[in-house]
């Protein structure tokens, strides 16, 4: 019998067996992700018709010995992380950064910045910025796929975001060329603006050219198998886990690539994406600020060597808890938990888990992007644990760097669970199959163990039940009596969530009329709080196309209601704070 149905075999007893515990506390089911407001795409340019002329950077060609220095040093990585990207310093520059030339558009100025590095297949760029306005905007894409925008961020994420030496890094872009666009609106002063590029992080690696650089940066070994081979056999609880699963870039004094897995929570009213990956890979909140994850990476059939459409997803993230687990993971888990700051795709699952010890000899499943290739999956079973790690062999497929981070499951009712995520290991495909053989061992870190460090994050004791007074309804118009012209429009959905539309329609700094979506959830009994968004779409008209609308953060806001028919709104909305009393009309 083949180790495939084998293995389907082991996982009906699974879920035959594990269907009452599925109901205990530390056991919860995965699901679908929502629609967001934080993922709509694709992105345009404020400026499309490219007018600015950029300010151009040019690197020097990138010396080969440093290509073979990052290859040496993922051969000598005892962790299963991998460098894909090398830093390099301004002093590389064939001439210093050019003065930014800005154009006057509709509605504000834009200026642009082009790096250049010879040779790289992808690119982030290290910024150092002063004088940054909350409400400007930054757009990146690459020449490699010059009309799609790699990402949105803010002036105030700009700043917030940074390395330990104080550095915004971009998205990654493919192609040697990548291309930042600044907007300023109207009313911020960019002749404080400063902006320098400090370092560039040359890629050997990019999606676009499906990570064919050699044979160990993004080509995977022949007996890793393609996610789309396990569909037919494993199912819709599958699919689901795997679509949990994402490719994790960040900057660590280089450019690494990691695997993460979307987790869900107890709480049904809320999506918060918290993320599950290795402290060897993000540990600290200043390499977790430099987070990019890629969804999606994986063939498009069983074999087809094509990789289906990815959605990058910047932003990074905050991190939560890490673990270090020592050069003999000796000391602890190597788990670590993060909350990413920007929603994941649509098509995206926040994947059960289970926070009991993985029963011996249990049949396990891994899904992971080994040497960064696009998505794999590997079966087997586990051996042993000791106090902080579980070890298992695998039957088919293996790990190899890139892996780490990524999670390990077992079958239930309800679908696949997260037991933990690697550490790392000898595993190779030369051994894979046989159990006995130590090269195809691998370590992941124990859910069960630093689930009491977790839990006030994924099982939380109070869940959200906070809402309107009983028979509080808000929809309505909201205004001050004393300013006349501006105020909310509030549509009420029904119960149980009690979930409100919200719409600011304010003026801008030179009393343009403007409005403003508020993305809330209740965070008390009568108390809204959340993000605030702006919008903007292809002009109105008879072709108006919905798909172009997309939103960009523009504050927050907090409504407390204090009657039914009166509250106070305190808000700040691109950079402009205030609170204000309001009625209802």
């Amino acid at each position: 019998m083949t180790t495939r149905r084998l293995f389907a075999l082991a996982l009906a007893l699974v879920l035959c067996s594990t269907a009452a515990s599925a109901q205990s506390a530390r056991v919860v089911a995965g699901e679908r992700a929502l629609p967001s407001k934080d993922a709509q795409a694709p992105l345009a340019w404020r400026d499309p018709a490219a007018g600015a002329s950029p300010a151009r950077l040019e690197l020097s060609p990138m010396p080969p010995e440093r290509i073979l220095e990052l290859e040496r040093n993922n051969e000598r990585l005892a962790g299963k992380r991998l460098q894909v990207g090398i830093e390099r310093s301004i002093s590389d520059a064939v001439a210093p950064l050019p003065a930014l030339r800005w154009k006057g558009i509709d509605g504000g100025s834009v200026a642009r910045i082009e790096v250049y590095s010879p040779d790289a297949l992808a690119l982030r760029v290290g910024l150092k910025l002063r004088g940054v306005s909350d409400r400007l905007e930054l757009r990146f894409a690459g020449s490699g796929t010059p009309t799609k925008i790699e990402g949105l961020t803010s002036g105030a994420e700009a700043r917030r975001l940074v390395d330990d030496r104080g550095l915004h890094w971009t998205p990654a872009t493919d192609g040697d060329t990548q291309t930042i666009e600044l907007f300023a609106p109207t009313g911020v002063d960019t002749t404080s603006l400063k902006v320098q590029v400090a370092h560039v992080s040359h890629l050997v690696t990019s999606l676009r050219s499906n990570f064919a650089l050699t044979p160990k940066i993004g080509e995977s070994n022949s007996c890793n198998v393609d996610t789309a081979c396990r569909v037919g056999t494993l199912g819709q609880a599958f699919v689901d886990a795997k679509d949990s699963v994402s490719w994790l870039l960040f900057q660590d004094g280089g450019s690494y690539i990691c695997t993460g897995t979307l987790l869900n929570d107890t709480d049904n009213s809320t999506q918060i994406p918290y993320y599950f990956t290795a402290d060897h890979c993000i540990g600290s909140q200043t390499v977790a600020n430099t987070v990019s994850t890629v969804w999606n990476y994986e063939a498009t059939s069983c074999g087809s060597g094509v990789s289906t459409a990815t959605t990058q997803v910047g932003g990074g993230a905050q991190l939560l808890f890490s673990d270090y687990a020592g050069d003999n993971s000796d000391t602890g888990t190597d788990a670590a938990l993060l909350r990413l700051n920007n929603a994941p795709p649509a098509f995206a699952y926040f994947v059960g888990w289970d926070a009991n010890p993985v029963a011996a000899n249990a049949d396990v499943l891994a899904i992971h992007h080994p040497s960064g290739d696009a998505k794999k999956s590997s079966l087997g079973r586990q051996r042993s644990q000791d106090a902080f790690l579980t070890e298992v062999g695998w039957l088919s497929g293996t790990t190899e760097g890139g892996s780490s981070g990524s999670g390990l499951f077992t079958g239930g009712a309800g679908g696949y669970f997260l037991r933990g995520g690697l550490y790392g290991g000898q595993a190779s495909c030369a051994n894979s199959g046989n159990l006995s053989n130590t090269g195809n061992w691998d370590v992941y870190s124990r859910l069960d163990v630093v689930y009491d460090d977790v839990k006030q994050w994924l099982a939380p004791d109070t869940q959200q039940t906070f809402g309107p007074s009983a028979g509080r309804d808000y929809t309505g118009a909201w205004y001050v009596p004393t300013e006349s012209g501006w105020g909310l429009t509030i549509y009420q959905y029904a119960a149980p969530t009690y979930n409100q539309f919200v719409m600011f329609f304010i003026y801008d700094n030179t009393g343009r009329a403007q409005w403003f979506e508020m993305d809330g959830t209740w965070t008390g009994t009568d108390v809204r709080s959340g993000p605030v968004y702006a919008s903007n779409a292809a002009p109105w008209g008879t072709t108006f196309n919905p798909a172009n609308r997309n939103f960009s953060a523009a504050g927050n806001a907090t409504i407390t209601y204090t009657s039914a028919t009166t509250a106070t709104v305190q808000f700040t909305i691109n950079g402009v704070t205030r609170s204000a009393s309001l009625q209802m009309l």
